[in-house]
């Protein structure tokens, strides 16, 4: 994981909760590694060992879609599975323990998250872009792959009806916290609402991934870990793919949103979307229907979810570039979705 290394001494009561749960008598040291929006996470370091926690932000957009509780009930129950992730150590609620709630994972060593650049020891190998594609749609499938009432998720989300309560709860979690027009979204809803397929077998699914939510190898496009699943539910797994594929290779709007998300995947080298849904539809053995309304509705998604950091921003709760730039970042997303699903671009 990439961040700052420089440390703090933790309170006393954080370190007799880690040293109770982890075994290690420290002294221990905290860094935070990254915040924003996503659940913030820190590098925790004791006596010759690493973890990395995991909390809530600050700034929380919703309590739901912050639950480390959550994270760490999923992250216990694909231990064995074949979706690589790390290792939950220990879930803290406790009031009375400094940063709680949060949870502690065992930290991925030699692991890079890849966005705009790929690691120096790849430069050399041609077939990097291809392999690291390939990783990502694997991760994904078996994700989608896991018998998500056999380790223990069941409850875990609402499958039933789960496409027609989509729009409805997006558009009015936007309409929350709206502080500025945005016509592209009354425009997707529609179209979402007229053209929603009918429900797919329900499975896991991330809600939040992409190849920035993957560690990789320093050392070789291996990916060792899917991360971020604050999101997760049981629902329609396309939804997944959708996100990863709309933020894959060319996009149809310029400048495109979030320019940093998946931005190797506009490289020389890199494999076309088509490469990522023949694998897909390869791996898991079927075939996608429907694909453009699964990207047109994750960046619907998408979109209604940050405009509140936006909001956040113009309220002076979020000072950070990231919310800064959803000025043009939200309206983007929009556009793109409408484009993917046949609208038309008004930028």
């Amino acid at each position: 994981m990439t961040g700052t290394t420089t440390g703090t001494r933790v309170a006393d009561a954080l370190a007799g909760w880690l040293t109770r749960h982890t075994g290690s008598p420290g002294p221990w040291e905290l860094a935070r590694l990254t915040g924003g929006n996503s659940n913030e996470t820190c590098l925790v370091r004791g006596d010759g060992v690493e973890y990395v926690l995991r909390r809530p932000p600050q700034h929380a957009l919703s309590t739901s879609a912050h639950s480390v509780a959550r994270e760490h009930r999923l992250l216990t129950a694909l231990a064995g599975t074949a979706v690589p992730t790390p290792a939950p150590v220990a879930l803290c609620e406790d009031p009375a323990v400094p940063l709680a709630p949060f949870l502690v994972m065992d930290r991925v060593p030699d692991a890079v998250s890849i966005t705009d650049a790929l690691p120096p020891a790849y430069a050399d190998d041609p077939a990097a872009p291809a392999a690291l594609a390939d990783a990502v749609v694997d991760a994904l499938a078996a994700v989608h792959r896991v018998d998500w009432r056999a380790v223990g998720l069941e409850g875990f989300g609402r499958p039933e009806e789960f496409l027609a309560r989509q729009v409805p709860r997006w558009y009015g979690q936007w309409q929350s916290v709206a502080r500025r027009p945005l016509p592209r979204m009354e425009a997707l809803a529609r179209w979402l609402e007229d053209h929603r397929p009918t429900d797919p077998p329900p499975a896991l699914v991330h809600g939040d991934f992409h190849l920035d939510n993957c560690l990789f190898s320093t050392a070789s496009p291996r990916l060792l870990a899917v991360i971020d699943w604050e999101m997760a539910t049981i629902g329609a797994p396309l939804l997944d793919l959708g996100l990863l594929l709309a933020f894959w290779g060319e996009r149809p709007v310029a400048p495109c949103a979030m320019p940093r998300i998946q931005a190797v995947s506009r490289a020389p080298g890199a494999p076309p979307r088509e490469h990522l849904l023949a694998r897909y539809e390869e791996t898991t053995g079927a075939a996608v229907p429907d694909l453009p309304y699964y990207q047109g509705l994750a960046f619907f998604k998408l979109a209604a979810i940050v405009e509140a950091a936006y909001t956040q921003h113009l309220d002076g709760q979020l000072r950070t570039e990231y919310a800064a730039a959803l000025e043009d970042d939200v309206p983007a997303l929009l556009e793109e979705a409408a484009a993917t699903v046949g609208l038309g671009v008004a930028r």
